[in-house]
C-alpha cells in the first residue's frame, strides 16, 4: 500500500514537472512570435519532448496559449493586490511601479499580452477566458482609483491608465539606441509623469 501511494505521488510529480516544462516552452516561443505564427511543434522542440506529449496535458493550442497568459497574468494580479490592499496616498505610484517592474522584467510575458492586443485572434475559442483575466486586471485597477480618491468614472480610468502602461512599454522597452539601464529610467519618469496627471485628476 505504501510503496503503491508513493508511486502515485511520483507519477503525479513527474506530470505536474513536465506541465511545467511545456508552459515554460511555450510562454517562450509565443513570446517571440504571434498566436499564429507559432506552431506545437516548435513548443515540443522548445520543450525537448513529442508533440503528441503536449496533448496529454493540452487539448489544443489555443489551450495551452489561454493556459500561460492566464496564469502568468494570475499570479501578477495575486502580487499586484498585496500592493494595494488599504488606502494609501502612495497607491497609484506602487501600482504604476510594481506594473513597470513586473513587466520589464518578464519579458516574454509582456510580449504574449502585447501579440494578443495588436493582433488578436477571433477563432480562439479560449477567448473568453483571456477577457476574464483583463476584466480581473481592470477591477484591481478600479480598486486602485478609489483609493486614491476618485468616485466616478473609475472603469474609464483603469482603460486609461492600461492604454498609457502598455504605450510606455510598447515604445520604450526596446527602444534602440538607448543602453538596457537608461530605457528602464526614461519608462520610469513617464510612468512617475502619468502618476502625478493622475493624482491631479483625483484632486480635482
Amino acid at each position: 500500500m505504501v510503496k503503491k501511494d508513493t508511486l502515485i505521488k511520483l507519477k503525479e510529480k513527474e506530470r505536474e514537472i513536465r506541465q511545467t516544462l511545456i508552459v515554460e516552452a511555450a510562454r517562450h516561443v509565443f513570446g517571440k512570435k504571434t498566436y499564429d505564427m507559432v506552431s506545437m511543434v516548435e513548443i515540443a522542440n522548445a520543450a525537448g519532448i513529442a508533440k503528441s506529449s503536449i496533448y496529454t496535458y493540452f487539448k489544443s493550442q489555443e489551450e495551452l496559449y489561454a493556459q500561460v497568459v492566464y496564469q502568468d497574468a494570475g499570479l501578477f494580479l495575486k502580487a499586484l493586490k498585496k500592493k494595494i490592499q488599504k488606502k494609501d496616498k502612495d497607491v497609484v505610484k506602487k501600482a504604476i511601479e510594481y506594473f513597470l517592474d513586473y513587466y520589464i522584467t518578464h519579458e516574454a510575458q509582456w510580449r504574449m499580452i502585447t501579440h494578443f492586443a495588436l493582433h488578436g485572434n477571433k477563432d480562439m475559442g479560449s477567448v473568453d477566458k483571456l477577457n476574464k483575466i483583463g476584466r480581473k486586471l481592470m477591477d484591481v485597477f478600479d480598486t486602485i482609483f478609489i483609493f486614491s480618491g476618485c468616485k466616478t468614472d473609475t472603469r474609464l480610468l483603469s482603460h486609461t491608465l492600461f492604454a498609457c502602461l502598455s504605450g510606455v512599454l510598447i515604445a520604450f522597452r526596446n527602444y534602440p539606441g538607448r543602453s538596457e539601464q537608461e530605457r528602464i529610467i526614461h519608462m520610469k519618469k513617464i510612468g512617475s509623469l502619468i502618476e502625478s496627471m493622475i493624482n491631479t485628476h483625483s484632486n480635482t
